[in-house]
């Protein structure tokens, strides 16, 4: 069952699509990786960009999301707000980005989560966020 292929849990499409598996994923916590592309997006001075890690992490909620909810259509959320947002380190191409988001609180179409990016035991940034739900 995991890993498994993110991409039919979100709405993003190349080439704004910032995971690339699914590697656990329950109603509190969600689990992906991400191989960063030498011709990602979101690349700034060679090294992913603050936007690109804070689009990981909502991609990394759209695929919690999407995975709970597979019977219906893929469902699009927007950024809330973006809390105690700390970047250690900013990675380069072809790193691999495992991110955990942790629900603290979901409330009708409302959710707040913890989240973290590292590079395999190091921390690259963390933030809490709150995500709203559009649509379907």
């Amino acid at each position: 069952m995991f890993p498994t292929p993110a991409l039919p849990f979100i709405p993003q499409r190349p080439p704004m699509v910032m995971v690339d598996n699914l590697l656990s994923c329950d109603p509190i916590t969600v689990r992906t990786d991400f191989r960063i592309p030498t011709d990602c997006i979101f690349l700034r001075d060679e090294l992913l960009s603050e936007s690109g890690l804070m689009e990981n992490i909502a991609q990394t909620c759209a695929a919690r999301i999407g995975w709970l909810n597979q019977d219906k259509p893929v469902r699009i959320g927007v950024i809330g707000s973006i809390n105690h947002f700390e970047v250690f380190r900013r990675p380069a191409a072809d790193e691999v980005l495992q991110t955990t988001v942790t629900v603290a609180n979901e409330v009708f179409e409302a959710i707040i989560v913890h989240a973290e990016i590292r590079q395999e035991e190091e921390m690259i940034a963390q933030c809490d966020m709150k995500v709203f739900v559009i649509g379907n």
